[in-house]
């Protein structure tokens, strides 16, 4: 393995973005929802992820599932092969599984080759050869000791951590051409493809290993938006340039929405002020130009809200739409274009009393409409819709942060 390799891997292995008890406590915080906290994503590589979801489940089945390579392969109907090929001692009492791999997903399948190794709450997954290496995930269960207020029995209840960081850079043309755009790119990457792993093996472990979604798909209504409980978590256990999200399903699995949360110096309503200015969100990832429109579509003649014309060039991604903006809140919703009915909400919550805030994106952006690849996307896997908005949402809050302190 390249020296570069080896000193990603040694990071990833020796830093951890938040203990078992602070990813518990958050998530309590945030109620309903998974959690997912970054290192600085525009800072240097390797840039480390943590995603977490509760389990109803015991903790002693869910360390069973993620120690047996062969789980992986039903938790993900996607993978074509996942194979023990040779085990190796590290120490008397400690040894490792060599493990290759492949993942049929459009375009082009995945595949390279891991070891596994158990831990006392989980296992590590070192990737050394193929896609995604180099690079190290920590997956551990914890029991949940609290549990959650609608639950009697917490003795079946866990939390499911991934931690540690993959070479997406590397992928393909696509990944490369992605990252090269914004250095933001690696980090959204990587949470859309742990999110994945982490709620499939979270269904295993819940005894529903097939089972995806498959109601309709649909955004909330604009006005139901809300990110005050995830800036308020974000002040609490991701200071500094940390980022926080909390992804939100309905009941039948299908994506409610995403929350995404950064930190501002600037004051709160400078920030809010600079919400009302078209300028401000040409910063947004293929939002190469907007216009405030009038009086089309019909939605747009209502005086007591703005609309924009969005015109994107957005890789792979089809975003071109008219936004119906409510400005106070802003709450957004996209009334006409590839995306219709896509929505959109920005909150700005204040840090007190060492002042700035904390910027929330919150959307369901309605990616199965934004064209070819994002359809067969998520009509491949469900649960992509969940980590393609969280990615998105990812990127843009964070391009979006630095535009909106400015006065």
């Amino acid at each position: 393995m390249a020296a570069w390799g080896t000193l990603l891997l040694w990071l990833a292995a020796t830093t951890n973005l938040a203990s078992a008890e602070d990813v518990s406590a958050v998530l309590r915080q945030l109620g309903d929802a998974d959690l997912v906290l970054l290192n600085d994503p525009a800072g240097t590589r390797p840039a480390r992820v943590l995603l977490a979801t509760r389990v109803e489940a015991p903790v002693e089945k869910v360390r069973q599932i993620i120690a047996d390579p062969a789980a992986f392969g039903k938790a993900m109907p996607s993978f074509r092969r996942v194979e023990v090929v040779s085990k190796r001692q590290r120490a008397p009492d400690e040894s490792e599984l060599e493990v290759v791999w492949e993942l049929e997903v459009p375009l082009r399948n995945l595949k390279g080759k891991l070891w596994l190794r158990e831990q006392e709450t989980g296992v590590d997954l070192t990737l050394v050869e193929g896609d995604f290496s180099p690079g190290l995930f920590h997956l551990a269960a914890q029991k949940e000791k609290n549990g959650r207020k609608d639950q009697k029995d917490q003795e079946d209840q866990s939390v499911l951590t991934i931690e540690g960081f993959a070479n997406v850079r590397d992928v393909n043309w696509v990944t490369r051409h992605m990252v090269r755009r914004s250095p933001i790119a690696e980090p959204a990457i990587t949470v859309a493809a742990v999110y994945v792993m982490l709620k499939s093996l979270a269904q295993l472990a819940e005894g529903s290993s097939l089972a995806r979604p498959s109601a309709a798909m649909a955004a909330p209504e604009p006005s139901s938006l809300s990110g005050t409980q995830t800036g308020t978590a974000a002040h609490a256990y991701a200071p500094g340039r940390r980022v926080l999200a909390a992804v939100r399903s309905r009941a039948d699995g299908r994506l409610a929405r995403v929350e995404v949360a950064v930190h501002v110096l600037a004051p709160a309503d400078q920030v809010t002020r600079r919400t009302l200015q078209p300028k401000a969100f040409v910063s947004l990832p293929g939002w190469k130009k907007i216009t405030v429109a009038s009086g089309q579509p019909d939605e747009c003649k209502d005086v007591t809200t703005l609309c924009w014309n969005v015109e994107a060039n957005l890789p792979a991604f089809s975003l071109d739409g008219t936004w119906k903006i409510w400005p106070r809140p802003w709450r957004a919703r996209m009334v006409a274009g590839d995306c219709k009915g896509a929505v959109m909400g920005i909150d700005v919550v204040p840090a007190k009393p060492s002042g700035g805030a904390a910027l929330v994106l919150s959307q369901h952006p309605r990616l199965d409409m934004a064209g070819y690849v994002a359809r067969k996307l998520i009509a491949a896997e469900p649960f992509l819709e969940h980590g393609l908005a969280l990615a998105l949402t990812l990127v843009e809050v964070v391009s979006l942060a630095p535009a909106l302190e400015k006065e």
